[in-house]
């Protein structure tokens, strides 16, 4: 099974993804044929229907997917075939990816500290309690980043640390395909890039913990920043990220 740190990337409505995984798992795990022939048949179409889901439901560019789909692939080809190991290890990975679909939240919803530097640092200590429950910065289960105490205000490094662990598995994910980056990617190195810019702008009027290499990070961040709203005016969009 495929490393669950990659970073897939939904084209589609959650629930429809998670429809169209289901779907599949309905219509050919309790199938079999009568003998090995009718069996690789009804298996061949259980592998080119699940290679048609990761291509309409996913981002294919992306090293996850694109390994799924290479997998699935290899094994629709072969002639001798264990076709009960390969069914399962197909299930295996359509489990792994309703799971991460389940978990999936649209880009634009993404943990951003973007707002909070248009506040004085009075201003975003005090209404940090309110921009949590606004949902100005939102993650996974449970997880509050910002509280209404000064000493939680460090808690930015929580978004900061999100996009740093982000940027480094999507760089090292291109470097594995050979340092070609798609469309897809760049817009991804580009936003994590520039939320990251967004946390250390954050940090620095809120005047914890400040050093000149925070400060000196801070200007860096800013050119990011300038990259990415430069470039990619529209909305995010409703593209759902894991």
């Amino acid at each position: 099974m495929n490393n669950l740190n990659e970073i897939y990337v939904a084209t589609k409505d959650k629930e429809y993804v998670l429809a169209k995984i289901e779907g599949l798992c309905q219509k050919y795990n309790s199938r079999n044929g009568v003998n090995y022939e009718q069996q690789k048949a009804l298996f061949r179409n259980y592998c080119h229907d699940t290679v048609e889901v990761f291509r309409e439901c996913f981002e294919t560019t992306m090293l996850g997917i694109t390994r799924c789909i290479n997998t699935v692939e290899e094994f629709r080809k072969l002639d001798n075939i264990d076709i009960d190991a390969a069914k399962w290890l197909i299930s295996d990975m359509l489990l792994h990816l309703k799971k991460l679909v389940s978990s999936m939240i649209p880009i634009k919803d993404l943990p951003s500290c973007k707002k909070l530097i248009g506040l004085s640092a009075e201003d975003l200590i005090a209404k940090a309690k309110d921009l949590v429950k606004s949902d100005i910065v939102k993650v996974g289960v449970g997880a509050i980043l910002l509280g209404s105490k000064i000493n939680d205000v460090i808690k930015i490094e929580d978004v900061k640390d999100y996009y740093h662990r982000n940027l480094e598995e999507l760089q090292n994910e291109i470097k594995l395909k050979g340092n070609q980056v798609s469309f897809i990617e760049q817009f991804l190195l580009d936003k994590f890039n520039a939320e990251i810019g967004y946390c250390n702008l954050a940090l620095v009027k809120t005047g914890i913990g400040i050093t000149e290499e925070l400060k000196d990070m801070a200007e860096i961040g800013k050119e990011h920043i300038e990259r990415y709203e430069t470039q990619y005016k529209k909305e995010d969009g409703n593209l759902l990220v894991k």
